[in-house]
């Protein structure tokens, strides 16, 4: 685990001026290539293009495994893309020891090939090529740049992000969420940046409050608006369902928003579990009930959609039934047709195979522990697991950071250390009762 940075831990600022130096650099390298023969200009770029036909493809499909679900060891096809990234890195590689220009024009041509690079150990020890990388972060689809930031192994990345901040840099708050996630983020840090100016309060406030400082605390009481910072507020109130009352009213017709509707069911409020299967996040609201007496409504209700709409109720049954579904969500257009998956789910709601005795989740009880196994599976899409996160920190009272972008080391980490405190596990499964435990 990487160590957490503190004031003391800050070198010179790197600003604007220092980055654009940096990319002045690495464009001298692409104009030298006029020094090179045409015959060995082609090869090179022949041979990169080839290379990244495969490399942008591959890069794209890692970064779908993080978003489609847990990114398992045990994963064949995972692996053998992390084998063949590597093997076409060492392409790379070869041509920036011939003439690094024809590397730092990827720029201009494959730019997320290009950030990638330049994330790497091999490459972005050197400052200018990491500058270079983290300045195009900001072009790239924002679930990419994310898994390249979070999951570089650099030795100084999180002292570089750091240096950045401090320079008054226009991507700040991107460089702080990454520090965040990469958990090397110290208050003491956040706190400095926010009073220089270096980042917003509406970026540093939150994270604080989540870690129960009393100045985000204060700022998240004071600058909340209708459904604004929710999950915030939810983390850091002793009486969160009072809360919640007082703020949107106890009628169901109260809570007006999609995101505050999705958090009552979060919390289980009574007057808001009438279910809506037509409602935008009625999925993610099944989900996190758990409610199986839906199941026979929600198969009648697949029967009469497409596949395109029907694949997320396939994943929410899954989230419900675990094995018990008669098919798992990576079936849907691999081993079945739609109308093979339609039949399937009737015949096994015919057969009463979906009937459970409680709440269920991955066909167990829904508790602390079945859904931390939620969490770390790999066909559960992250639009539920994000939820999942949301459900296990406020019923259970602790805040953990937690994204789809993080390595599988770190969530590892992450969700076994969840597993050694007990506390959390009494908190969760008691949400349902009056009894507040350790408050």
């Amino acid at each position: 685990m990487q160590q957490r940075l503190g004031v003391e831990h800050l070198n010179q600022p790197i600003t604007s001026q220092l980055v654009e130096t940096a990319i002045m650099n690495t464009e001298r390298t692409i104009n030298e290539l006029s020094e090179l023969s045409p015959t060995w200009l082609s090869f090179c770029n022949e041979k990169l293009q080839l290379a990244s036909e495969s490399l942008g493809f591959l890069l794209k499909q890692r970064v779908r495994f993080y978003e489609k679900g847990y990114p398992s060891r045990d994963l064949d096809y995972l692996k053998l893309i992390d084998h063949q990234i590597e093997e076409l890195k060492q392409v790379y590689l070869s041509f920036y020891r011939f003439a690094p220009g024809v590397v730092h024009r990827l720029k201009y041509e494959e730019r997320e090939i290009y950030a990638w690079l330049m994330l790497q150990p091999e490459l972005g020890h050197d400052l200018d090529n990491l500058m270079c990388g983290l300045n195009i972060l900001n072009d790239l689809e924002p679930a990419v740049a994310k898994v390249f930031a979070v999951q570089s192994q650099i030795e100084n990345f999180d002292s570089v992000l750091a240096e950045l901040i401090e320079g008054q840099s226009k991507n700040s708050s991107f460089y702080l969420d990454c520090l965040r996630l990469r958990q090397t983020l110290s208050i003491g840090l956040i706190k400095r940046w926010v009073n220089a100016g270096s980042i917003p309060p509406q970026a540093a406030f939150p994270i604080l409050a989540v870690q129960d400082v009393a100045e985000g605390v204060e700022w998240i009481n004071e600058n909340a608006r209708e459904d604004q910072y929710l999950f915030e507020c939810l983390i850091t109130k002793s009486d969160r369902g009072t809360w919640f009352r007082q703020q949107f009213g106890i009628e169901t017709g109260s809570v007006l928003s999609t995101q505050a509707v999705t958090y009552a069911k979060l919390l289980e409020l009574k007057e808001c579990m009438a279910f809506d299967i037509d409602a935008p996040m009625a999925p993610v609201h099944f989900v996190l009930s758990g409610d199986w007496q839906r199941t026979s409504e929600i198969v009648e209700y697949i029967e009469q959609i497409d596949e395109c709409d029907g694949e997320v109720w396939v994943q929410a049954l899954y989230v419900v039934y675990g094995s018990l579904l008669p098919l798992g969500p990576n079936h849907v257009g691999v081993e079945y047709e739609w109308h093979e998956v339609v039949d399937l789910l009737r015949d096994w709601i015919d057969e009463e195979k979906h009937i459970q005795n409680v709440a269920s989740r991955l066909g167990s009880a829904l508790s602390f522990e079945s859904t931390l196994e939620a969490m770390q599976d790999t066909n559960i899409d992250v639009q539920f697991r994000i939820w999942l996160w949301r459900q296990l920190c406020i019923q259970s009272r602790v805040y953990v950071p937690w994204d789809m972008a993080m390595s599988v080391e770190q969530q590892e980490r992450i969700f076994n250390g969840l597993k050694l405190n007990p506390s959390l596990s009494v908190r969760f499964n008691l949400r349902g009762s009056n009894a507040v435990v350790g408050y």
